[in-house]
Formats: structure tokens, sequence, C-alpha cells
């Protein structure tokens, strides 16, 4: 509580507002660079969260259904398939997928194909018995030779162990169970060996993998007698079956075949021997609808990004302060705060480059994609202002999409044979290479994770979004190039605050003192006026 200008007559309230009104303005223009700062980062961080959506639902293997570099995705086909016989259930099932023929296939099953296989005799027991029971004893083994899914043969050993903890090959506890027992060779040969024991027969079996006549399977090892298995092995056959294609009346054998297999775009999978009827009808509309569905996000992300790349700076709305938010009301302070922040990322480099890249993606052609984007329909607009949004002409892209799928399929969902994967690093002419090879929603993907990623790269950088603005929830939201601005104003303002107050403090000092000089002169002056009335 400062009592002030009883002496001199003054206000001095007003007299040190007057004086600090120059201080005061530093402190309200460093505020203000501070709030255009993180006004700029509220943006960056809404464009972030829309560009990482689109790249979620459109780029992710955990949405299947909107992953537009699914290649399955661009099967433009309903298929259907019937039973021969009536009453009877389809003895094969089928999808379609680019380069399919509509119409109408017969596909008569006369074997399917069979594993390697051997079947043993009665073992009296149940899945919960130990193996020590059935007479096996520590360093016996079982032994397997086995093809793998890339048809490479391979060798795997299990051993019975007094303690499997201390053991530096596969081992397994004569304690274990049948259970356990059927794990461990499931596990140790990577499922291409499949160890089973029916408690209904009550007989052990062993089976490959693979199927049809090229399935390789041979077991030994004295565990094997012990499970009442001989080495004996059925070997496995092919499918045996015959596909009458649309159009034809003459039925084609297919052989070296298992029970799923692919031909001329159609998916077969066969489950029992007999007739089956199988309709292949196109259905462009499906494919369409994921590549528009795509697009349609695309183009708002492109109007958002430019709008805000694009849109002239209003620079006579900068910041309210303090002092002026007290005379305005919540409505006007909102409309003020929504026409300072227009124009804050104008000429932004990050979103101009962005807004580049994405058109390129569309624009440059495909390496043997055997079909351009003018071909399916689709463009980049002519017009600058919309920076690279698409324009689609439906009819020649379902034309597109039902006579030259295949192409279409390539053209977006292409993978680069030189360089398949996104590599934050690249090295020379990688990106460029990669980017030649792959298909446009490929190149699109590896823009978006250029601006979003959340991993580092090897010069520690994460997504240039990131590294810019930051995100909520991820140690970029106080380590990046705006965050750091924020936090060395925030402390520029801290300390003017408290200079403020030092010279506030300062000048009260002051008229204080001169507030003591003059109680001091008055009082002088007051004793002559006494001294000299006296003297009359």
């Amino acid at each position: 509580m400062r009592i002030t200008g009883m002496a001199t007559g003054m206000d001095t309230d007003a007299t040190v507002k007057q004086m600090m009104k120059p201080y005061a303005m530093r402190v309200d223009k460093m505020k203000q660079d501070r709030q255009i700062v993180a006004w700029r980062q509220e943006i960056y961080r809404d464009i972030l969260s829309d560009t990482t959506a689109i790249k979620d639902t459109y780029f992710s293997n955990t949405k299947p259904d909107t992953n537009v570099l699914r290649k399955s995705n661009y099967d433009g086909f309903d298929v259907t398939a019937t039973s021969g016989v009536s009453g009877e259930s389809a003895g094969a099932s089928a999808t379609a997928s680019a380069g399919a023929v509509v119409g109408n296939y017969k596909v008569e099953v006369t074997q399917l194909a069979t594993p390697d296989k051997i079947e043993g005799s009665v073992v009296t027991a149940n899945k919960s018995t130990a193996l020590s029971a059935l007479g096996i004893v520590d360093g016996e083994t079982l032994t397997f030779t086995y093809k793998d899914d890339n048809a490479i043969e391979r060798t795997k050993t299990l051993t019975v162990s007094g303690d499997p903890s201390t053991s530096t090959v596969p081992t397994i506890s004569k304690d274990a169970t049948i259970s356990q027992l059927m794990d461990a060779v499931n596990k140790g040969t990577d499922g291409n060996v499949k160890l089973n024991y029916s408690e209904l027969t009550q007989k052990f079996s062993i089976e490959s993998l693979r199927i049809g006549d090229k399935a390789l399977l041979t077991v030994g090892g004295a565990v094997l007698g012990k499970l009442n298995l001989s080495s004996t092995v059925v070997e496995g056959m092919d499918a045996i079956v015959k596909i009458t294609p649309p159009g034809s009346t003459v039925a084609t054998p297919v052989t070296g075949r298992g029970n799923y297999f692919s031909i001329d775009g159609v998916n077969y999978t066969l489950t029992k021997e007999g007739i089956t009827n199988i309709a292949v009808a196109g259905n462009s509309q499906k494919t369409y609808d994921k590549i528009i569905g795509f697009i349609d996000k695309y183009n708002q992300l492109v109007d958002k990004v430019s709008g805000k790349a694009d849109e002239q700076k209003q620079y006579k709305y900068l910041p309210l302060t303090d002092e002026q938010k007290t005379s305005m009301k919540e409505d006007e302070i909102k409309q003020w705060e929504t026409k300072a922040k227009v124009g804050l990322l104008k000429g932004d480099s990050n979103l101009d480059n962005m807004l580049t890249s994405m058109r390129r993606a569309f624009f440059d052609g495909v390496t043997d994609a055997g079909i351009t984007l003018s071909e399916i329909g689709l463009s980049t607009s002519r017009d600058t202002s919309q920076r690279g949004k698409i324009i689609i002409d439906e009819t020649k892209l379902k034309a597109a999409i039902e006579t030259k799928g295949k192409q279409v399929t390539e053209l977006f969902t292409k993978q680069s044979t030189k360089y398949p994967s996104y590599n934050a690093d690249p090295i020379g002419d990688e990106r460029k290479t990669r980017n030649d090879e792959q298909g446009i929603f490929q190149r699109i993907s590896d823009i978006l994770q250029d601006y979003t990623r959340t991993t580092r790269s090897n010069d520690n950088k994460k997504g240039i979004f990131l590294e810019r603005a930051g995100i909520k929830g991820d140690e970029s939201e106080y380590k990046s190039v705006l965050s750091a601005d924020i936090i060395k104003k925030d402390a520029k303002i801290t300390e003017m605050i408290k200079s403020l107050a030092d010279r506030e403090n300062s000048f009260y000092l002051k008229f204080s003192k001169l507030e003591t000089a003059m109680n001091k002169l008055n009082s002088q002056s007051s004793w002559l006026t006494q001294q000299l009335g006296g003297g009359q």
C-alpha cells in the first residue's frame, strides 16, 4: 500500500504508470510474439493431425479394408460358388483379382492334395500323460527332415534332456506332457511339421505342412518308436482338378498344384471332391469407391495445406494485449483472434515442399506400370491456386478398372524392385530410383512418412512436422523448433516482468525521496514563516 503525493500534490500513481508505459509495451510486444509462435504451432499440429489420420487410415496394415496399398482392395469382382449337385455344399471357393475374366467357371475336383504323413498304432494315454510314462528317457531324440515355405530342405532334432535349461540344442524334459511335446515339435520346425495325438483314436500322427508330391518328410530317432510310430511315410499327392473357363467347353487339367492356387487372376480353394460352378461378375464400383474415397481425403488435405500456405496475412490484427481484452466482449475477442491467425504460415517452405512433392507423385510416370494417370481419367488441376488437387473423370476411371484392372492396380500399388521398403535415410539415388519404380499411392505413403514419422532417422530427426511443431504425447511436444521458441520467449517474458517490477519500484522510491524532500522543505518553510511572524 503506497500513500503518495501528500507533500507534492502530484498523482504519483498516474505519473509512474505513464513512465512505465514504454517498458510495459515491450513486454506486451514479447507476449504478442510468443502468442504468434503458439498459434503457428497450433496450426501446424492441426495439419499434422489430419495428415497422420490419412496415413493411419489409408496406409496401415492394421486397417486392411481401407489400405490403398493392398492389391486385393482393387479386386473389382463379386464371386459366388455353388455345387454341381443340388443340395450339396460346394467343393471349391474362389476370389478374383485384377486380370480375372468375368464369366462362369466349372471346377471338377477328382482328388485333393495331401501332405506327407505318418500314422501310428494305438498308444493308451491322453495329452496330459508324461513322456516318461511312454518309456521315453534322457538322451533319446526325435529328428525331422522337411521342406519349409521356400522349399528349402531343413533338418531339426529334438533331444530329451534332464535339464533343458542348460542345453544348447532344442530339448524337452522326459517329465513334459504329450501336449507339450506336440507344441515343441510345432515350434521347433516353425510349423512345417505337425505332431498330433488324438484322444479319440489314441494314435499319434505326423504330417508336413507342405502338400502335394513335392512335399518332403522323413522322421527318425528313438522317441519315434515310443510313440508307436514307424518311419514309413505315406507320400503326399497333388490335387487332380480340371477347370473349364468362361466361353469354353474344354476342361483344362491343372497339375502340380495344392489345394490353394491362382490362375489368370482367380484364386481357388479346394475343399472336397466334386463339381463346383463359380461365377465371376465384374464390380468396378467397389474398386472405384476405394480409389475415390482416398482421393477425396487427399484433396481435402491439399485444400487445407495450400489454404494455410497461400492465405494473406492480416497485418493489422495482432494478438490482443491483456489491457485490450478488458474492454472487449468474449465474441469480439474470438473474432479478432480468428483474423489474427490468418496467414501465419504463408509461404511456409515445409508446406510448399509437401504440396510440390505430392503433386509430382501423381504427375510423374510409373516405370513399367503399363498405363498412365491420364489413361484412367485422373489428372492434377491446372489451376495453380489448387496446388495439385486431383481431377476425376468418373466414366473413364470406371472403364479403366473394368478393362485394365491389373494395370490400374500396378499404377497405384507397384513396389520398387530395387528398394522395396521406405528408408528415412536414402543414400545416393535411392529415393529417386524408388520413386520412379513405385506406384503413385506408394509415393504418397513415403511423403506422409517423411512429414509424420515418429521414429528417428540416422541424424536423430523425426518427421518434418514433428521436428517443427511436435505432437502431444511424444517427446517432440517439448523439443520441437516452435516449442523451444515458446520456452525461450516464456523465459524472456519472466525476466522482463521482473525487470519491470524493479523499475516501477525504483520510480516509486525516487518519488518517495521527493516526498521526503518536499516534507522537509515544507517544514523549513513553515518554521521560517513562524519565525518571521513571531518577530513582528
